[in-house]
């Protein structure tokens, strides 16, 4: 029997020997393991994220992520990334210094810090300031790839796509590229709308189009097409035909300026209002969480007269303490003072969406539309400036944010996830007093008694041996 208890005694040693050394190897070796205990998973990556990652699989996906080097976030990312690389046998990243590696970030274009690229095969796609969404989403589009080709109206003093300077497009022309957007300059008159548009844009004109460049627009939205209006505020006896457009399609464009005196309180000038109230049940507008800036905008709203087959839906308000300004003259010589009886009080809508409500009289109601149906229909997006998309203004909060999802929107571009989280809750532990008494007879009672037990076995089977 001593013979025994001592062959016992040597192997529980050497057990606990090896478990030590394994701890010791496990916690000197770069070694990623984690566990999550809670019950609804709160740390663990979300069903969505984990089920696009193994549709991936067979893939090789590097990611780039350009962070500074004391940046906070990158702790808290590096943990997400390698949550993803457990989920995906192919998964690499890296993280650089846009300071340090300037060169690097000249090749991949990036022009702000916290710019992931995500590279797959021939594939590429973008973010800046990513959130587990956004990544999800990227993910998503690496899956499901698809090109879209968006054109920029020329001719009427709109704003330059190549141009580098303040006020050109230069920088969101770039930013369309990089999430798979091919871009061009086309003239109405002579090419109309190509076929290979899927979005056409007139972004800040400085006079009106011509009735037939208008039909070609109008044509565009009936096929399927996206359009997207971004008109500034003109010079009186200019735009009239915009006006008229507009209110064709149920919106009502304001001639006026939006005067904001509390942008001031965040750094902005009284005529760029701030706008931080969006329409959070349309695809555009539900994922913005920044506020964004609208230099020199005027009012986008439906217009009284509904239009048949039409829901206009207002996407974007400025806050309360703005109004419509209606005396130009007045607001050229700095004078801007609300007038009850011509200017119109805040909140107001600076943005609008419109789409095509669906079938015609003469199909049956009652049929369900198909997702091909659902595609084709027509969508237009008009904004009140032209001026928050361009190089000064782009990355200025969320505008780049903005004005990417209305060309995704536009695009019919539905390859978007809601990614929730669940959330670490507070659940007290409520019992009757029956059960109260059996804890109590449990922790007072039966666990020291328990040990006590024990311990008396092994104290004789210690005298027994000794």
């Amino acid at each position: 029997m001593k013979q025994f208890f001592l062959k016992f005694q040597l192997l529980f040693e050497a057990a606990i020997l090896l478990a030590t050394l394994t701890l010791v190897y496990v916690v000197i070796q770069p070694f990623h393991e984690r566990w999550d205990l809670t019950q609804d998973k709160v740390y663990s990556l979300p069903p969505a994220t984990t089920g696009v990652l193994s549709d991936l699989r067979g893939r090789r996906i590097n990611l780039l992520l350009f962070f500074a080097q004391d940046d906070p976030a990158r702790q808290g990312l590096e943990v997400f990334l390698k949550e993803c690389s457990r989920h995906h046998p192919d998964f690499h990243y890296d993280f650089y210094d846009p300071n340090r590696r300037p060169q690097l970030a000249r090749k991949f274009n990036v022009s702000a810090a916290k710019t992931v690229i995500f590279r797959s095969g021939d594939r590429e796609e973008r973010l800046v300031g990513p959130t587990e969404e956004a990544f999800t989403n990227a993910f998503l589009r690496l899956l499901h790839p698809k090109d879209l080709d968006v054109c920029f109206v020329t001719g009427h003093g709109e704003v330059d796509l190549d141009d580098d300077a303040t006020g050109g497009y230069r920088h969101f022309r770039d930013s369309l590229q990089g999430y798979n957007a091919r871009v061009h300059g086309i003239v109405l008159t002579r090419d109309h709308v190509p076929d290979a548009c899927q979005v056409v844009a007139v972004g800040g004109p400085r006079w009106d189009l011509t009735a037939e460049e208008f039909a070609d627009l109008d044509q565009a939205f009936q096929k399927g097409k996206g359009v997207l209006l971004l008109i500034d505020p003109m010079d009186p006896g200019q735009g009239g035909a915009f006006v008229e457009f507009a209110k064709k399609h149920g919106v009502a464009l304001g001639q006026n300026v939006v005067v904001d005196k509390v942008s001031r309180m965040v750094g902005g000038d009284f005529l760029m209002p701030l706008v931080s109230r969006y329409l959070v049940t349309h695809p555009v507008t539900k994922s913005m969480k920044q506020a964004t800036f609208f230099p020199l905008v005027r009012t986008v709203q439906p217009s009284a007269d509904v239009v048949p087959g039409l829901d206009v839906m207002p996407l974007a308000m400025t806050g309360e303490g703005s109004w419509g300004e209606t005396d130009l003259a007045a607001l050229e010589n700095g004078i801007a003072d609300f007038d009850m009886k011509t200017d119109v009080a805040g909140p107001l809508p600076v943005a609008v969406a419109i789409e095509r409500s669906g079938d015609s009289k003469s199909e049956n109601p009652k049929r369900v539309p198909s997702s091909k149906s659902r595609v084709s229909r027509g969508r237009m997006i008009i904004v009140g400036d032209g001026d928050f998309l361009t190089n000064g203004y782009l990355d200025l909060s969320g505008n780049k944010e903005l004005g990417l999802n209305m060309v995704r929107w536009l695009a019919s571009d539905d390859r978007f996830m809601d990614v929730k989280r669940p959330e670490l809750r507070f659940k007290p532990l409520l019992l009757d007093v029956p059960h109260q008494t059996q804890l109590m007879i449990f922790m007072l009672g039966v666990y020291p008694l328990t040990v006590l037990i024990l311990g008396g076995i092994y104290l004789g089977i210690r005298s027994k041996t000794s």
